[in-house]
Parts: structure tokens; C-alpha cells; sequence
């Protein structure tokens, strides 16, 4: 079964209208995870609306596109490492094939406040959600 990483940087679920705001990418999508900082993670992943190699390619396609975590200083590996546990895991924590990794929202639709959800207590925020335009 393939798992699929989330993301949401909204606080409040009114707010998650867009692919910027939350995303769910399919764990064979990942090309890297690269420590940005002391206090970033930047997960790569193949591009959402664009695919390397099509005909008439220019070579400065965009062909991935990236969720950075915000952590604490000095967590970054430590939350590497729980992430691929949970892609590899066959525990029934993940038997849906979904792992929340980042969800920023404080605020449901009922406007009753609820805890921000992270895979591991190192990550701090879901900081951007990056997902290029589609090339024409």
C-alpha cells in the first residue's frame, strides 16, 4: 500500500484553501529530505503539476517541489529519522496509509481550538508548502 505524507501550514481550517496551505504527497514521490538549518528540514518531492523530460524540454523544467519543517535547534536528524521510520513502519499506526507529519491547525470549523499535530515533538511548524505553477 503507498503511504502519503501531510502537510498543513493553516492555523485555522477555515483559512486551507489552497495547495500552499496543506498537501498530501505519496511517499515514493520523496527524491530528498536536506537539513536547510539548525532548524530546517526541507522535504523534496516530485512536482505536483510538472514532469521532467516532456517534449520541447528546455532544461529548466521544475521538476520537484518542497515542504520545509520548522524544528528545534539541534532536532533536525532526530525528526529525519522518525519520518523514514513511519514511511517504512508496518505498524498499525499507518495501516490507513496516511502519516501526519505537520499540521499546523489550532482552530477546527466549529472554531473550537485543538492541538497542532507533528509526527515528532522536534518539529515546531509546518513552515511553507512550495508547489510550482504548471509550465505551459
Amino acid at each position: 500500500m503507498e503511504k502519503y505524507l501531510y502537510f498543513r501550514t493553516q492555523a485555522d481550517v477555515d483559512n486551507d484553501d489552497g495547495i500552499d496551505d496543506s498537501i498530501y504527497i505519496p511517499a515514493s514521490s520523496i527524491t530528498g529530505l536536506v537539513p536547510t538549518s539548525t532548524t530546517a528540514l526541507t522535504i523534496f518531492f516530485e512536482s505536483v503539476k510538472n514532469n521532467p523530460g516532456f517534449a520541447g524540454a528546455t532544461g529548466e523544467e521544475i521538476i520537484r517541489d518542497s515542504v520545509v519543517l520548522n524544528c528545534t535547534a539541534g532536532k533536525v536528524k532526530q525528526v529525519m529519522q522518525t519520518i523514514v521510520r513511519a514511511i517504512n513502519s508496518t505498524k498499525p499506526l499507518y495501516n490507513d496509509g496516511v502519516i501526519v507529519v505537520a499540521d499546523d491547525v489550532t482552530t477546527n470549523l466549529a472554531n473550537g481550538t485543538v492541538s497542532a499535530v507533528y509526527i515528532d515533538r522536534g518539529i515546531t511548524s509546518c513552515g511553507a508548502i512550495t508547489v510550482a505553477a504548471a509550465l505551459s
